[in-house]
């Protein structure tokens, strides 16, 4: 109960904060309202925003790391947080006025917020987050369509692809398993050996839930040869 009180007042505070933010962002008062989700920031987290977009996302996630255990629910929230910076910025980036080199950066900071953001929330769901707290598989969705055509980082699309085999979307989670297979063998992680998890564990299905997936059992198994034939190709090349 304490803890479930706890995450109530955390998101009264959240909701008001980017209350306040979204008004100062119609008003392009857009360091003000930076500077208020920064306050929330570090009251809810004794933390910046700046330093969650400095580091690298496995830092951040290990700073919400509390008696051995993510707390996941804390990092869909501060996911919230730099998903709002993002339309801040992208507010700012649409300002007339500013000169080419400031609307440039303003759209990359967004852009990179955005994929930030997706990053923890799908991290988030991907280990148990609280689904209903803050809505957050509609505000993947939204994210999702917000950076489309956009490349992810790997790390980021390992984590859609679990998160798309989590909701039973077999044949998205096999696009993101095949964009991550096709990096190059020069890429300094490989997902070889993940992908050929994810077939295997899809052929203990029924025939109904793959297809319901998305991804018929021919596919399943298409997909599996072919990943174990990368594999062993890639050990020769390493002997």
């Amino acid at each position: 109960m304490f803890r479930k009180d706890y995450l109530l007042r955390m998101m009264e505070e959240m909701t008001e904060a980017i209350g306040k933010a979204f008004t100062l962002r119609q008003q392009r008062k857009h360091t003000e309202a930076l500077s208020e989700l920064d306050e929330l920031m570090r009251r809810q987290f004794g933390m910046n925003l700046s330093l969650l977009n400095s580091l690298p996302a496995e830092d951040v996630i290990e700073m919400f790391r509390f008696r051995g255990v993510i707390e996941v629910d804390n990092l869909q929230q501060a996911a919230r947080l730099i998903e709002e910076e993002a339309y801040i910025y992208q507010e700012k980036a649409r300002v007339e006025g500013i000169d080419d080199r400031e609307k440039m950066e303003a759209e990359d900071a967004g852009l990179v917020r955005l994929m930030r953001a997706l990053h923890f929330y799908l991290y988030a769901m991907n280990h148990g987050a609280n689904r209903e707290l803050l809505q957050v598989p509609e505000r993947i969705e939204e994210v999702i369509a917000q950076i489309q055509g956009y490349e992810l980082p790997a790390r980021t699309e390992k984590q859609l692809a679990l998160y798309r085999e989590q909701q039973a979307r077999y044949d998205a989670a096999e696009n993101s398993w095949y964009r991550l297979l096709h990096l190059g063998t020069e890429y300094p992680v490989q997902y070889v050996a993940d992908a050929r998890a994810f077939y295997e564990r899809l052929t203990k299905l029924t025939d109904e839930q793959l297809e319901q997936g998305g991804l018929p059992r021919d596919e399943v198994e298409e997909g599996l040869t072919q990943v174990e034939a990368l594999e062993s190709k890639r050990q020769q090349v390493n002997e």
